[in-house]
């Protein structure tokens, strides 16, 4: 497949919908990674970027000009340094959108496969000017399975759990799957352990207590858009039907919730992707009354 997102493209996901103005990079991103095009994460990212200076919207056209140029060198070392320069001072809006777009690809991990997540934050990674790249010091693994601790010392998370104990993650994540699924909650619960013990206790103590609860970075309805975007291209309807309810939960509004949905369908038509029944769509307000959502 060739270049999926080009000048056009840029400007068709910005101003695809004006609830969207300050999450569309996430929903594209998030959908490109499950989708398998990492390679189109850096075009989305620098458009942010862009258009994170103050007034940029009065040069949203230009500005999708640029970072296709800004992408355009073919020698990886010379693109760097094109990079290095374009962000030699780099504002704290864009420092916060790229610690964003990379929980928004961490986030995406037990969603679609650690694989696709490696993928994705790599290629970030690789586009990312240095003064924006997170702290890393090397780890020697051999060493590090002598130590007490999880050798991951700079880890944002790590420094903001280790104020929380280990159970209250766990029940922050409780908290956050109830707040999700409401009346079902109890269901879904036991269809999980039932199915396997174990997929309960995964899916509780290593995702939504320390990955999809956690807010410090994306806010919960941030959060559950790359959720939806994560799920739309992978044809898994049951799971995205239950998020999409999700959503309205933790505060996203209808109209809200299905232009993210819409979004990741036009993402991810162009990356070729195709569904065996469609994708479900959740019913409009008007046809969900208070307390019988479900």
């Amino acid at each position: 497949m060739g270049s999926i997102i080009n000048e056009q493209r840029l400007l068709q996901l910005y101003q695809f919908h004006p609830k969207l103005r300050n999450a569309w990079y996430l929903i594209a991103a998030a959908t490109l990674s499950v989708a398998n095009q990492p390679q189109e994460i850096p075009k989305v990212y620098h458009y942010a970027m862009q258009l994170s200076a103050r007034n940029a919207d009065k040069y949203h056209v230009t500005l999708a000009h640029k970072t296709m140029q800004l992408l355009s060198d073919v020698d990886p070392e010379q693109q760097k340094q094109t990079l290095e320069r374009e962000y030699k001072f780099p504002s704290v809006r864009q420092n916060l959108v790229s610690e964003k777009m990379r929980e928004a690809l961490l986030k995406t991990g037990p969603l679609a496969g650690l694989p696709r997540a490696i993928n994705g934050l790599h290629t970030l990674k690789e586009f990312t000017p240095s003064k924006l790249l997170p702290k890393a010091s090397n780890i020697d693994a051999w060493e590090a399975t002598m130590g007490d601790e999880i050798p991951c010392p700079e880890s944002y998370r790590k420094v903001v759990e280790c104020k929380e104990d280990q159970l209250e993650v766990v029940h922050r994540g409780l908290r956050q799957w109830n707040t999700i699924y409401n009346k079902v909650s109890n269901r879904v619960v036991n269809n999980l352990h039932s199915s396997y013990p174990d997929l309960w206790y995964y899916t509780l103590i290593h995702c939504y207590g320390p990955l999809f609860s956690f807010d410090k970075i994306l806010s919960v309805p941030e959060t559950s858009m790359v959720v939806i975007s994560a799920l739309v291209p992978q044809d898994v309807n049951p799971q995205l039907k239950g998020h999409l309810r999700g959503a309205l939960n933790v505060g996203c509004d209808f109209e809200t919730i299905e232009a993210v949905r819409t979004l990741s369908i036009l993402v991810s038509e162009w990356c070729g992707i195709k569904w065996v029944d469609g994708v479900v769509k959740l019913k409009p307000k008007k046809m969900l009354t208070n307390h019988k959502r479900y």
